[in-house]
């Protein structure tokens, strides 16, 4: 699958990459605190008001190989879509998934676990939530599952859904990570759906009622998933016409 860096998916990488070196380097030699500043750390999110944390943590990472494979995915994937919808829409597509993977973690932490020093870092939310807009954008295109084993991306996304699901339920309190990238996919989920529904509002209205003497359409049984991009391309791309495949459909 070839590497697309667009202008957003390549400033995310760089953020990430710089802000890791600046954490490891003050927290492991200099004494300092960045993660528990800038990441997603439930004590000092709702005592201390550091608000800004639910929109920082995502540049945090834990360790090189965390922040690898989460820039890998980035790289692989997220051209693909920013491409398709334009900058503006994907960076807001993909803090809505971070910052909903962020509130999952916060009450399940303040709610079930009440480890409220336990820092949350990393892009896996948001880049769980591109996954699952790839899913439904390119279902057809072949992915290396386990970077072995090549799948269609639509089976590639539910069954990684299903295997953080499993995570969750028989993980205890080590799963409440896969409950936060569970959070990024149905978020993902929730916005397109929502902004699909608000498309077809907004061209039923734009295109009034039918010409008198003419009988209306019956509705159609499936809600189609409307990806548009914010620049002016058709519903569906060149790619989707050369492959002749239909239009993803809500069922």
């Amino acid at each position: 699958m070839p590497v697309r860096l667009t202008p957003a998916v390549k400033a995310l990488m760089i953020a990430c990459f710089a802000l890791f070196l600046v954490q490891q380097t003050a927290d492991q030699f200099m004494g300092g605190n960045v993660q528990g500043w800038l990441g997603l750390v439930p004590s000092g999110f709702i005592n201390g008001f550091r608000l800004w944390q639910l929109f920082t943590y995502p540049f945090m990472h834990g360790d090189v190989m965390h922040l690898f494979l989460n820039l890998l995915m980035l790289a692989f994937i997220g051209g693909e879509i920013e491409a398709r919808w334009g900058t503006k829409r994907f960076l807001k597509y993909y803090f809505f998934c971070s910052s909903a993977a962020g509130v999952l973690y916060l009450l399940m932490q303040v709610l079930i676990w009440g480890q409220l020093n336990t820092p949350m870092v990393g892009a896996s939310g948001a880049i769980y939530g591109l996954l699952m807009a790839y899913g439904l954008m390119f279902g057809e295109r072949v992915l290396l599952f386990m970077l072995l084993f090549p799948m269609k991306a639509k089976y590639f996304v539910w069954i990684l859904m299903g295997l953080e699901l499993m995570t969750s339920v028989f993980s205890g309190r080590g799963g409440l990570s896969s409950i936060a990238h569970l959070g990024g996919m149905i978020a993902g989920f929730l916005y397109l759906w929502g902004r699909t529904l608000s498309e077809l509002a907004k061209k039923r209205k734009l295109a009034g009622g039918p010409p008198k003497g003419k009988k209306r359409r019956k509705p159609s049984q499936h809600l189609k998933l409307i990806i548009n991009n914010e620049q002016g391309l058709p519903e569906s791309s060149e790619d989707d016409a050369e492959e002749g495949r239909d239009p993803k459909t809500w069922h």
